[in-house]
């Protein structure tokens, strides 16, 4: 049997290190009776859109049958921390991600972002033991295969719901199962609403809200995207549309669609009232400043 080095006593090797994943979605509201808002106007109206989050639900020892982020420990003699987070993420809901952050095309895939390292000593009952959390805000076309794997129960989407009596509410799609921070394991709670802040600052302060939406969209589908990912930010429809298109710090940022005829393409789908139809311009570049640009 090898000896152990004094070095090694010194420093006793690491088993791994966990990481745990965010994946958000804005997830499109099946129409019932009781959630379809009718127009006063038309029998059209727009679908609600709601904030979702992946979770599943664990198996083992430790917090066994909690929800849970997905995530697990690194093969640290092999994998780097990017690595095992998509193998952890495909291993545990069957999600294909890559890493890089802000997609670059059109609902291109799961990419996901480094955000933050979390520790305390009593955040792992098994022992003293950090964690790394990764985000990803994505197309809900991309979660159409989600399913549990390796050692998670369940995969499922649930709808988040933050207000000032409840700073986090987590509901199954099916209304079946609600979640406090409480009931989740480890310090999840706390990492999610630290994800929440961040994919709220990211849909505000760039374009990521074109992952989101179909190619060509009506101005009042981007404002449905950005009010699901970022609730306090609530301007009228007619407001909106004007600080996007007559703004000249965003100047340039929309497209008008255009028809063969090369004139504005424009939809009855939702109202009575042809809207036009948008696509985010690929060449703008997106910047945010709180001091003036000359």
């Amino acid at each position: 049997m090898r000896r152990q080095t004094e070095q090694e006593r010194e420093y006793p090797s690491l088993r791994g290190l966990p990481v745990d994943i965010c994946i958000f979605t804005v997830a499109t509201e099946r129409r019932t009776a009781d959630n379809t808002r009718t127009d006063r106007r038309s029998l059209k109206s727009y679908p609600r859109r709601c904030l979702e989050l992946v979770l599943i639900q664990r198996s083992g020892d430790t917090f066994n049958d909690h929800w849970a982020l997905p995530g697990g420990f690194t093969n640290v003699e092999t994998e780097s921390l990017d690595q095992a987070a998509i193998r952890e993420l495909q291993e545990e809901t069957n999600l294909t991600a890559a890493i890089g952050g802000e997609t670059e095309g059109w609902m291109d895939g799961i990419y996901l972002e480094q955000m933050k390292a979390y520790y305390t000593p009593w955040r792992d009952p098994r022992g003293p033991t950090p964690t790394v959390a990764y985000v990803a805000l994505v197309n809900e076309a991309l979660l159409a295969g989600l399913r549990a794997g390796g050692d998670a129960k369940q995969a499922q989407l649930f709808r988040v719901r933050v207000s000032d009596a409840q700073p986090l509410v987590l509901e199954s799609e099916d209304g079946a199962i609600t979640l406090h921070a409480a009931d989740l394991a480890f310090d999840h709670a706390s990492i999610i609403a630290d994800a929440l802040r961040f994919v709220e600052n990211k849909v505000m302060t760039t374009t990521i809200a074109r992952t989101l939406l179909p190619k060509e969209f009506t101005i009042a589908q981007l404002q449905q995207v950005i009010a699901a990912v970022a609730p306090s930010y609530r301007p009228t429809t007619t407001n909106f549309a004007r600080d996007l298109l007559k703004t000249k710090t965003r100047d340039r940022m929309l497209l008008e669609v255009l028809d063969e005829a090369g004139r504005p393409k424009k939809t009855r789908q939702y109202s009575a009232r042809p809207a036009q139809l948008y696509t985010f311009n690929r060449a703008f570049d997106a910047r945010v400043s709180i001091y003036p640009r000359f």
